[in-house]
């Protein structure tokens, strides 16, 4: 396989700066990302970069306590792997992908995709999902957030197959066993979200032991609101000291209220006070196909193969993704 030579100059660059990064911790971070604006030309990357020199000149910034704590706490490897497949291939080799080919078929082609296992279908076919994420890879997706809600032993090959996609796998905590953490640790591309229960804090502190990339979520209903918006679940979900924090909405929530957690979310990131990366999961991932692309879209699918987009759920047999290619579900679904 021909090799991506600006790949192997970022890896080089990173592998260079974690070294370093324990003598001089704060120039070497904001070295980190002026390289990232070196080497970038992409819209997204550029944002980002841009907005995290700006951020990153305040000395006080909690996320030098947080590039500090990742460093000395995370495998190396893992931070340059699954930062470079989600920084460099989805966000600036892939996106290029994706704006080629949404120029060509006057579609819109998300920068990620969601998946909600369906065991029974990955016990019986175990390519069908390798598969899936290859025709993602094709159309320029690499990255992949998946929702396992059986044995993540069995989603391990997934990550496997595709070593140049970036995957975060959302657990709840008592599905996170010994043998699982051992047979994560030679995954070098994937971060685990753990649910934020009563399992929480043993859970990351056992992940956090073994090196880990790990972050926290919340699938928050209009009862969590309160303790969302006042900073008490924040506060709460700092104690296992993730890398991130996720928000999503349930169902049931109302515009009001989504719109409330939104704007505390993005007052904590400007507020620079919390060493984490506070994300809303719908909010979030559509602004950055926004910035990706013209259009914005947000595309996955249930575990009944159904097409869940940021507009809502889609029951119709052509875009089931059980029964239809990706690229001709989006071409059907996501016209521009």
């Amino acid at each position: 396989m021909k090799k991506d030579m600006n790949r192997v100059l970022i890896e080089t660059a990173v592998n260079k700066a974690l070294k370093d990064i324990r003598e001089s911790p704060e120039r070497t971070i904001r070295n980190l990302i002026d390289l990232g604006l070196n080497f970038t030309n992409g819209r997204f990357q550029k944002n980002f970069f841009g907005t995290a020199q700006k951020m990153l000149r305040n000395e006080k910034s909690a996320y030098y306590t947080l590039c500090k704590d990742a460093i000395t706490s995370v495998d190396q490897r893992a931070l340059t792997t699954f930062g470079i497949n989600l920084g460099y291939n989805s966000c600036t080799r892939g996106a290029k992908i994706i704006r080629e080919i949404e120029a060509q078929r006057n579609i819109n082609i998300p920068w990620s995709l969601t998946l909600i296992i369906n065991h029974d279908k990955l016990k019986a076919e175990p390519d069908f999902y390798p598969s899936v994420m290859e025709q993602g890879r094709a159309l320029g997706i690499h990255t992949y957030f998946l929702f396992v809600t059986g044995d993540p032993e069995s989603v391990i090959p997934l990550l496997q197959s595709q070593p140049e996609c970036a995957f975060i796998l959302f657990l709840r905590g008592n599905q996170i066993t010994d043998s699982f953490i051992e047979q994560m640790k030679s995954e070098k591309n994937a971060m685990i979200a753990v649910y934020a229960d009563a399992d929480i804090q043993e859970t990351c502190k056992t992940l956090r032991s073994a090196r880990l990339l790990y972050a926290v979520y919340l699938r928050y209903t209009e009862e969590d609101r309160k303790n969302i918006v006042t900073g008490q679940w924040l506060s709460d979900a700092l104690s296992p000291r993730p890398l991130f924090a996720f928000l999503m909405a349930d169902v049931t929530c109302s515009a009001e209220t989504q719109q409330e957690v939104y704007a505390y979310i993005l007052s904590v990131r400007s507020g620079q006070k919390q060493p984490v990366l506070f994300m809303d999961m719908k909010r979030d991932v559509m602004m950055i196909d926004e910035i990706i692309s013209d259009g914005v879209c947000m595309v996955g699918f249930d575990p009944d193969g159904s097409l869940r987009t940021h507009q809502g759920i889609r029951r119709e047999p052509e875009l089931n993704i059980l029964q239809n290619p990706l690229a001709d579900i989006l071409q059907r679904a996501m016209k521009k």
